[in-house]
């Protein structure tokens, strides 16, 4: 039996769940294209190869699905899916422009000196952060710029809003669109942090909105994508 060992940028597997470490293990092949589109993946392989037993790769793989890595069938099971078309960035990016911005009202009139601390703390790391084009060398990345973007939707304090949110599963689909490129203009994307951050602290919605809305656009703008709803 294989002991899989996780990546260089995740914490230790001590301190993780076997579920977890499956669930990374799994994307990571996914999002690196080992294991391709519309191939099956076979619950009872997986646990033998990890040394697992059949219960943290079965909710692994449920995750996976509810994350839209993976698509299944009854009496077929899992299988891999292909990286999002145009159409679903679209939605992803659209759906984006009218939560965040939607809960970006609501949280003015909440934000604290503590969440602007996070939010900057977040984005330090962020700039710090070294990316590559394989899913090890930006997955670090991914994770802390969904940290940042969860952490603005938490200061509505709306767990309707935040479970809305993070059903979404952007950071998780993501992941395969950019392998073999990376995370394009990072620097930029940190301002843009910067630029939503201060309008946050000088409580100005109308500032706070806008450089929202264009980080957004310009973050799917950088992918190629063309999001309906902002015409």
């Amino acid at each position: 039996m294989q002991d899989i060992r996780p990546s260089r940028n995740v914490t230790s597997r001590k301190s993780r769940s076997l579920s977890d470490i499956a669930h990374e293990e799994i994307q990571r092949r996914i999002a690196n294209g080992l294991l391709a589109p519309g191939s099956r993946v076979v619950i009872d392989a997986l646990a033998a190869e990890f040394g697992m037993s059949l219960i943290p790769v079965r909710e692994a793989l449920a995750r996976l699905h509810a994350e839209r890595l993976l698509t299944f069938q009854a009496n077929k099971g899992y299988r891999v899916s292909g990286p999002p078309e145009q159409l679903e960035l679209d939605q992803l990016f659209s759906a984006r422009l009218m939560l965040e911005c939607g809960a970006l009202e609501i949280a003015l009139d909440r934000v604290s000196d503590e969440d602007l601390k996070d939010l900057r703390t977040l984005n330090r790391q962020m700039g710090e952060a070294t990316c590559g084009t394989t899913f090890d060398d930006y997955i670090t990345f991914v994770r802390l710029n969904s940290a940042f973007h969860e952490r603005l939707i938490a200061i509505t304090e709306n767990p309707f809003m935040q479970n809305a949110y993070g059903l979404l599963g952007y950071a998780a689909r993501i992941t395969q669109t950019l392998h073999g490129r990376g995370v394009p203009d990072i620097d930029r994307l940190v301002a843009e942090h910067d630029e939503i951050i201060d309008a946050l602290g000088d409580r100005s919605f109308p500032r706070a909105r806008n450089a929202l809305r264009r980080h957004i656009l310009e973050g799917a703008r950088r992918l190629g994508v063309k999001v309906a709803a902002a015409e």
